[in-house]
C-alpha cells in the first residue's frame, strides 16, 4: 500500500514542488515564514475541493444559452464555467488569509503567495488526475498543467502588490481596480488556456496555436517572476 501511495504522490507532486522551491528560493530579500506559507498552500488544495461542485452548476447554467457545439459556448464554457471558478477560489484563499496578513510587506511576496495558493490547487487536482487516469498523465499535466497554474498565479500575484501599494497610499479606487486585475486576467489567461485546448478550437483547426500561447505566457511570467524578486522592495 505504501508503495502504491508513492507511486501515485511522486509523480502528482514532484512538478508541484519543484516549481514552489524555484519561487520561494528567490525570496532572498525578506523570506516568508514558512509554516504561514504552507498554509497557504493547504488552504489551496482545500479551497479547489468544491470547484467541480460550482463548475457542474455554472456550465449547466451556460448551455441554456449558447449551442453546446459553438465556439462561442466553449468560450464561455472555459472562461466563465471554469476558469472564474478556480481563479475566484485561489484569490479568496489570498483574500482570507494573506491579504492583511502582516507577512504581506514586500512586493515579491504577491507572486510568492498567489503561486502558492495555485500550486496548492493544482497538487490537489492533479493527485486526482493520477488516481483517475494513471501516471500516464503526470507528463503532460508537469509540463503543461501545473506551470499553467503557477502563470496565472504570478499575473494574480503581481497586481495583487500593486493593489496592496495604492491601500497603502490611500488610493481606494485604484487598489479596488487592481484588486479586480488581479483575478480578472489570470480568469481571461486561463480561459484562454483551455478554450485553446477546447474540442471546438480543434475542429476548426487552431489547436496548434495553444502550444504557441503557452510558450510565450510561460516566458513572459518567467520575466515577471525575475523582475520581480530583482527590484523587490518593502511595499
Amino acid at each position: 500500500m505504501r508503495y502504491i501511495l508513492y507511486f501515485i504522490l511522486i509523480p502528482a507532486l514532484l512538478p508541484v514542488f519543484l516549481i514552489f522551491k524555484y519561487i520561494y528560493g528567490l525570496d532572498k530579500v525578506e523570506r516568508e515564514p514558512f509554516g504561514f506559507v504552507l498554509k497557504v498552500l493547504l488552504w489551496g488544495a482545500v479551497f479547489s475541493i468544491p470547484c467541480a461542485v460550482v463548475e457542474r452548476f455554472a456550465i449547466s447554467f451556460i448551455q441554456a444559452f449558447y449551442d453546446i457545439e459553438s465556439v462561442k459556448y466553449a468560450f464561455m464554457e472555459n472562461t466563465f464555467g471554469v476558469a472564474l471558478v478556480e481563479e475566484l477560489s485561489k484569490w479568496l484563499v489570498l483574500m482570507i488569509l494573506v491579504w492583511r496578513n502582516n507577512n504581506f510587506d514586500y512586493r515579491y511576496d504577491g507572486i510568492v503567495y498567489a503561486t502558492t495558493a495555485s500550486l496548492g490547487f493544482a497538487a490537489l487536482e492533479n493527485i486526482l488526475y493520477v488516481v483517475n487516469f494513471g501516471t500516464g498523465v503526470s507528463i503532460g499535466r508537469a509540463i503543461f498543467a501545473i506551470p499553467g497554474h503557477t502563470t496565472f498565479g504570478v499575473f494574480m500575484g503581481f497586481f495583487l502588490s500593486r493593489a496592496k501599494t495604492q491601500e497603502l497610499d490611500n488610493r481606494e479606487f485604484l487598489k479596488l481596480i487592481l484588486l479586480l486585475f488581479s483575478l480578472a486576467i489570470p480568469m481571461l489567461i486561463h480561459g484562454c488556456y483551455d478554450f485553446l485546448l477546447s474540442d471546438q478550437v480543434a475542429v476548426i483547426g487552431y489547436r496548434w496555436f495553444f502550444y504557441i500561447y503557452v510558450a510565450l505566457l510561460d516566458l513572459f511570467a518567467w520575466k515577471i517572476i525575475r523582475h520581480e524578486f530583482k527590484t523587490d522592495h518593502r511595499l
